[in-house]
């Protein structure tokens, strides 16, 4: 496998303990590093000298309490990471050449502006779905700036395999990449199902399917195809029910990073997508 650094960027919100354990399956399926990265804020940037007084409180008794709050969280964040990596027989190592590890950092600063700088230096960023599906700036820094591929979890993932492998194809750059960086992923699956919609196709579907089909048979792989119907069904929809009724692990598909990204993958799309998927998703 070409993967040896896995980044884990931990955003806001609930489900921690879940999102955290989602991330460590796919380290533990690789037998990879993990660098896991709990970003929060410096309270003196959130208590600002306007707020010198509040109730009667006074600014450094602000400070003092947000101070102890944040080192409460840091301690928790530790914990959980401890408690998860036991569970699933990880070694808790900052050593990156050691196989089947993670570490996890609390880092003070701006949340997106440190995903994007961390990320650049790892094979492949796992990220947690949003909480509502709508993008937030630490899942478009890791999954879109970090220039690496990446693979978008679940909120709660109990199980992480890669034996059943959907592939979404568009025609578009992006989704030619992530085809291409999948290759190793898509060697280990017992199954590779392509999918397509009859508007994505430039030639006959017989002419792009023999394209895609030499190419993958190169590396061993022998994928089945499928056309789609999109008549009636939300932006998004298709995806997730292919995923759902097919039963696969794991869902391939492009990102658009130009203005379509923004209004196609960060539009109703992707809202929809993102918070209806139960299957991870390699970007």
């Amino acid at each position: 496998m070409m993967f040896k650094k896995l980044f884990f960027p931990i955003g806001g919100g609930d489900e921690l303990k879940e999102r955290i354990h989602g991330a460590l399956l796919v380290n533990k399926w690789f037998g990879t590093h993990m660098s896991i990265m709990a970003f929060q804020l410096d309270p003196s940037t959130v208590y600002n000298v306007r707020m010198t007084l509040r109730g009667g409180v006074m600014m450094d008794e602000f400070l003092k309490t947000a101070k102890e709050e944040l080192e409460a969280e840091q301690e928790e964040n530790i914990r959980i990471f401890k408690e998860e990596c036991d569970k699933l027989g990880i070694k808790v190592s900052e050593d990156q050449h050691q196989p089947n590890s993670a570490f996890l950092r609390n880092v003070i600063g701006t949340r997106s502006e440190l995903v994007e700088k961390h990320s650049k230096y790892c094979d492949l960023v796992v990220v947690a779905v949003p909480p509502t599906g709508t993008i937030t700036g630490t899942f478009e820094a890791g999954v879109v700036k970090s220039g690496k591929p990446a693979i978008v979890i679940p909120r709660e993932l109990k199980e992480f395999k890669i034996e059943r492998v959907l592939v979404s194809l568009t025609g578009s750059t992006t989704n030619s990449r992530a085809l291409t960086n999948a290759i190793p992923i898509l060697k280990e699956a017992k199954e590779v199902h392509c999918i397509t919609a009859q508007h994505y196709l430039q030639d006959s579907m017989e002419e792009t399917q023999g394209r895609i089909r030499n190419y993958l048979s190169m590396h061993g792989i022998n994928p089945t195809f499928e056309i789609v119907k999109t008549e009636g069904k939300i932006p998004g929809q298709v995806l997730t029910d292919a995923a759902k009724n097919g039963k696969f692990d794991l869902i391939v598909t492009g990102i658009n990073e130009d203005s379509g990204f923004r209004e196609i993958f960060l539009g109703g799309a992707s809202r929809y997508f993102l918070k209806n998927t139960t299957v991870p998703v390699f970007m």
